[in-house]
């Protein structure tokens, strides 16, 4: 079921059970946060820039080529372009589910540094042989792909708990174009903001801790959004976006370039320690390079 839409005026929370977080508020915070106090849109029309329905795909396709990056826990945080701590700690553990093997352990205290600055504990980027990956040639195209898994991962009502965003770098930079956030309902949702800082609920699910998660996000890279895209997977399903269409146009590049980061980083309305794992992270040309 969608959320149904009011005035852009004034917004009312929708009733949790059972209903999607499809709608759109201006953004104002230059780190990718939504205010604490912003209330959560409703929706009921598609989203105006979204593309004609279409069904997903019902099998993705087989393996076809070698990623062209993968996180190896060998590496340790080598593996990512850099990682940020404030305060935490990268690790690498066993799965603590007996699944995967070696695993990352992103972890936070929780207590602040300062005043100034919000708690955040994440990997940014991709460490390659040739350099850093970045995603910023207009017409390419990039699967993500990753295990998560959280807990404990403290969160509250009114509040947001990012956990991945493709983030944007360079001139210009503001709000990240895509975040997948925990809200404090007991759900996680992936949020995109355009151009004009305004941002859309484009799909959410239950949020379970202490399970494992299977993503994977198709991005074709644009700063016009007639002409980028958006697609994602979970747990192998392909999932149906905002406006009931399984590829959403988006402009997916902002400022020099995006990359994307993965972990816990939070508004101040949230305390407590917060771990996020991640396993078999890979970034390729296709789903099938990727999909863990």
């Amino acid at each position: 079921m969608r959320r149904a839409s009011t005035s852009p005026v004034r917004w009312v929370v929708a009733p949790l059970a059972g209903i999607a977080l499809v709608g759109i508020w201006t953004a104002a915070n230059a780190e990718g946060g939504t205010p604490p106090d912003t209330p959560r849109p409703t929706a009921t029309a598609a989203a105006p820039s979204a593309a004609p329905s279409a069904a997903p795909s019902a099998a993705p396709p087989a393996h076809r080529a070698a990623p062209l990056w993968r996180a190896d826990p060998a590496a340790g945080a080598k593996a990512f372009e850099g990682v940020e701590t404030k305060p935490g700690q990268v690790s690498v553990v066993n799965d603590p589910a007996g699944r995967y093997g070696k695993t990352y352990a992103l972890h936070t205290s929780g207590h602040k540094l300062d005043d100034a600055t919000r708690v955040r504990v994440e990997t940014r980027g991709q460490r390659t042989s040739g350099g850093p990956l970045r995603f910023a040639e207009e017409g390419d195209v990039f699967y993500i792909g990753w295990r998560s898994m959280w807990g404990p991962l403290p969160t509250k009502k009114g509040d947001w708990v990012t956990l991945w965003q493709l983030k944007d770098y360079g001139s210009g930079a503001a709000t990240p174009p895509l975040s997948l956030r925990a809200r404090g309902d007991g759900t996680v949702d992936l949020e995109y903001c355009d151009p004009k800082l305004k941002t859309t609920y484009l799909w959410h699910s239950e949020l379970k801790l202490g399970s494992w998660h299977a993503f994977v996000v198709g991005l074709k890279i644009s700063k016009d959004p007639a002409k980028g895209w958006v697609k994602l997977w979970h747990n192998g399903a392909a999932q149906k976006l905002a406006g009931g269409t399984a590829q959403y146009r988006a402009a997916t590049l902002r400022a020099d370039w995006v990359t994307d980061k993965w972990g816990v980083y939070r508004s101040d309305g949230v305390t407590g320690a917060a771990t996020a794992y991640l396993n078999d992270a890979a970034v390729g040309r296709a789903y099938g390079d990727v999909a863990p």
